[in-house]
């Protein structure tokens, strides 16, 4: 296949779409916005400009599929949490776990999701926004950060896709995530490798 027989950084050129060539019933459609707060697009740990820089992209997103359903899931601790033993200190104040006051106007109506862990999948209150929507069959992500908690969610909607059988459009926006930087983590670099482990997996690669 030729997903394994070219370089990494070709493929996704090649492979990543308009999403405007996608076709999507927006009646099916969820636009899922991943950890767009303050925690980490404005003041945080993982915050940083390059990260920052996609708000204009965010708010395109969710303005392009304004019919459609909407989800704001984010990263939401307190000091007990498990997960610092594995990353720093982030989203424990009320500030941090605010939505970035740019996508504020698509709040109303949206499903507002606190997840304690880096994949939503594993919070009752996303069950049983699963168990109540049904019918949708497009997932549309953005947000942050690409290489945690947006790959571990695309990943884990087509593992479960392909376990039942079931007809699904996974699509992450390319232009609409990024990762942090630090010095032994180059967020260039790892946005790009978790887009290409994405789109391996069947996950379709857009930008808009």
């Amino acid at each position: 296949m030729a997903l394994f027989s070219r370089s990494a950084d070709k493929i996704l050129d090649e492979m990543t779409v308009n999403i405007r060539k996608v076709p999507l019933d927006p009646a099916k459609t969820v636009v899922v916005n991943i950890n767009t707060v303050n925690g980490y697009f404005k003041d945080g740990y993982f915050a940083s400009p390059q990260v920052a820089a996609k708000i204009p992209r965010l708010i395109q997103m969710n303005e392009y599929f304004l019919h459609s359903r909407r989800l704001f899931i984010y990263d939401s601790h307190n000091f007990q949490s498990v997960e610092f033993k594995t990353f720093p200190e982030h989203c424990d104040t009320k500030e941090e776990c605010t939505v970035i006051e740019e996508l504020d106007r698509f709040l109303p109506g949206a499903t507002v999701i606190a997840k304690n862990g880096t994949n939503p999948f594993f919070c009752p209150e996303y069950l049983r926004w699963t168990a109540e929507n049904k019918d949708v069959v497009n997932y549309v992500i953005g947000g942050g950060m690409t290489d945690i908690c947006v790959m571990q969610y695309a990943l884990a909607l087509k593992a479960y896709a392909n376990q039942n059988n079931k007809k699904m459009n996974v699509v992450v926006l390319e232009n609409a995530t990024q990762t942090f930087t630090t010095e032994a983590h180059d967020g260039n670099v790892m946005h790009r490798f978790a887009l290409y482990n994405m789109m391996l997996n069947g996950v379709i690669v857009a930008e808009i």
